[in-house]
């Protein structure tokens, strides 16, 4: 469904100016995984291999990157030739994992411009998230991960860091300034919320570990009801606010980001419910 939001907001569909937040979604999503992986190993063999979860990472991400880069050529090379120039100024930092950095800094075109977009703009979440891929594991092994630190202070810990975060990127906006907004949208330090949020929650929240069975109906109506209250505020913000709205920065990441946390608390958790079952479908 995030995708799916992306690809319509991409595509210029006007019903849907803020279904870019399918990309916090996701952000939310990975940070959720990647941090339950890392548990789950750390479990089962004593210890995280870094080398191992890298090559992991590299064998899921680079084939299609570089299959799609290879497309790109051929297409500004013989057809979209108006694109060939910020194509050679992108290529690099898309295959370095910079790209966002580079259109903060390096290009002048801001992301959320009406024309003249550069081909590889939409790398800015791929390279966010193999930073991610970089530090993060890091960080869990020789700092979070410790044995002797109970999971729920890790949580804790983190669950502050994606607090300060979200309130940090609320004060540094400032309103009709296009390098600073570009900023907020696109640099790794604004957008990591939704990343350690969902590290927060895989802390927290493994419910799959154990089945419930005391008051089952009751849990799950409150789940679904929770759940739908979530995708009603993605479904606004998707519908209603667009990438330099003051409300995007000034609390819709943060509720987006919330909102994504309680979708996947609610799937993950043991017992049925109407929003796994929909969720579930084989289609999607």
């Amino acid at each position: 469904l995030s995708v799916i939001a992306v690809i319509l907001y991409h595509a210029g569909i006007h019903w849907i100016p803020g279904g870019f937040i399918g990309v916090e979604v996701f952000f939310v999503v990975s940070g959720f995984l990647i941090t339950s992986l890392l548990i789950d190993e750390q479990h089962v063999s004593g210890k995280v291999s870094l080398k191992q979860f890298w090559i992991r990472r590299a064998r899921r991400l680079l084939p299609a990157l570089f299959t799609m880069l290879v497309v790109a050529l051929v297409a500004v090379s013989f057809f979209a030739k108006d694109s060939a120039a910020d194509f050679r100024r992108d290529v690099a930092p898309a295959v370095a994992y910079f790209s966002n950095w580079w259109q903060i800094y390096f290009v002048e075109t801001p992301y959320f411009a009406a024309n003249s977009l550069p081909m590889l703009r939409h790398l800015w979440s791929l390279a966010v998230e193999e930073q991610w891929y970089l530090l993060w594991p890091v960080v869990f092994t020789f700092v979070l991960g410790n044995k002797r630190i109970p999971r729920w202070i890790s949580a804790v810990v983190i669950g502050f860091l994606a607090a300060g975060v979200m309130v940090g990127t609320a004060l540094a906006f400032i309103a009709d300034n296009e390098t600073r907004i570009n900023f907020l949208y696109l640099s790794t330090l604004t957008r990591s919320s939704g990343l350690l949020l969902g590290a927060a929650l895989a802390c927290a929240w493994r419910p799959w570990k154990k089945a419930v069975t005391k008051f089952a109906k009751t849990r799950s109506f409150v789940s679904d009801a929770l759940a739908l209250t979530a995708f009603v505020v993605l479904g606004y913000i998707a519908a209603f606010i667009h990438a330099a709205d003051e409300r995007l920065y000034v609390g819709g990441l943060a509720a987006a980001t919330v909102a994504s946390a309680v979708i996947i608390a609610v799937v993950v958790r043991s017992g049925n419910s109407l929003i796994k079952k929909v969720l579930s479908i084989p289609l999607l």
